[in-house]
């Protein structure tokens, strides 16, 4: 075994000699495509800002999806020739800076990358800081009470809002569990595969492949008891059944503008205390909005690289009933869940 482990070594370090290699000259070839010095630098602290081995492990999409093409309206180096122009300068960056994850990667995965991030990261919209969050040093922090006009005034500026109270009044504060909600997507027929099929779970911090399982998981666990191995996932749902039961309980937030459209899709993440999401951006079309529905968790903010010299981090902790509206397209974000109970929210996107 020790043998055969160190012809994988040789057999790697030399694949990873020849890729680097090739560095330098993909990198040329990118800026003869009008890629600049400054864009390429800019790529790679995307990259490393977000750490690449958290991106890794919390994987939204299965190995092999990488290839997904973003659409080239969200393309910011607009003097890109083509899509090879693209992949080589990714490659190089990766080869350049992470040469050793790479060797690591060559020897014990099937896939080089194992999801999309850094496609999605390096192509998304450049942040207008001025607008998203020069000046903004913490969270704006509204009212129950607030009206459609007045929160109309701070909807679209993508500056983090949390509404103290919001939901409180909403019926999912006292029925949300994870056993209510298994329940709920046992007792409507093709719920499960509705997800499975046309929306997304995200296994998060957890061993869990599909949302069926997930709900199955022992009581015990699934109560966060002491002893019990730690769990955070979460999931889109796209089964009308589920979705009419949702919204019967978690209602549209009754403040929102009257002429803003809600998406149908409604996300729910759950956990037990500690860890939650990685930090990351989201891919979404639209801001959204987050409520608290069980438990206590702390989400930590941080502008994107491009406006560091601008904006400054800071984080935010919100309490059962509370609604947070976070543009998390333009936030880097992270969570942590509080000690005392489970944490459960239910959001979606609104226009």
């Amino acid at each position: 075994m020790a043998e055969n482990n160190n012809v994988l070594e040789e057999d790697a370090a030399r694949a990873l000699t020849k890729l680097r290699l090739l560095c330098t000259k993909m990198v040329q070839d990118a800026r003869d495509a009008g890629v600049t010095t400054e864009e390429i630098k800019a790529a790679y602290m995307v990259m490393k800002y977000n750490e690449l081995d958290d991106s890794v492990s919390e994987d939204k999409s299965k190995c092999g999806e990488s290839t997904r093409v973003v659409s080239a309206k969200q393309w910011h180096w607009h003097q890109w020739a083509g899509v090879g122009a693209l992949v080589a300068l990714l490659v190089a960056v990766i080869l350049c800076y992470y040469g050793d994850y790479v060797k690591t990667q060559l020897i014990t995965s099937k896939c080089l990358v194992r999801n999309n991030y850094i496609v999605m990261e390096a192509t998304r919209p450049r942040t207008k800081c001025g607008r998203v969050c020069s000046g903004v040093g913490g969270v704006l922090e509204l009212s129950a009470n607030i009206s459609r006009e007045e929160f109309e005034r701070w909807a679209y500026l993508s500056r983090p809002l949390v509404v103290r109270g919001g939901a409180a009044h909403w019926l999912a504060l006292d029925k949300f569990s994870v056993g209510f909600l298994r329940s709920l997507y046992d007792s409507i027929e093709g719920s499960y595969e509705a997800v499975a099929e046309d929306c997304q779970f995200l296994p998060f911090r957890s061993e869990f492949l599909d949302l069926r399982t997930a709900l199955a998981m022992h009581p015990a666990r699934a109560a966060g008891r002491p002893g019990t191995k730690h769990w955070y996932f979460g999931w889109s749902n796209c089964s009308p059944g589920v979705s009419s039961v949702l919204r019967q309980l978690a209602p549209r937030p009754s403040f929102l503008p009257a002429l803003s459209e809600s998406s149908a899709l409604d996300w729910i993440f759950m956990g037990c205390p500690g860890p939650g999401a990685a930090w990351h951006l989201d891919y979404v079309q639209r801001p959204s909005w987050q409520a608290q529905i069980r438990g206590t968790k702390t989400w930590y903010l941080r502008p994107v690289p491009e406006c560091h010299s601008q904006c400054q981090p800071f984080n935010v902790t919100v309490y059962r009933g509370d609604i947070i509206f976070l543009d998390t397209n333009q936030w880097y974000h992270t969570t942590h869940i509080h000690e005392g109970g489970l944490s459960i929210t239910l959001g979606s996107e609104y226009d």
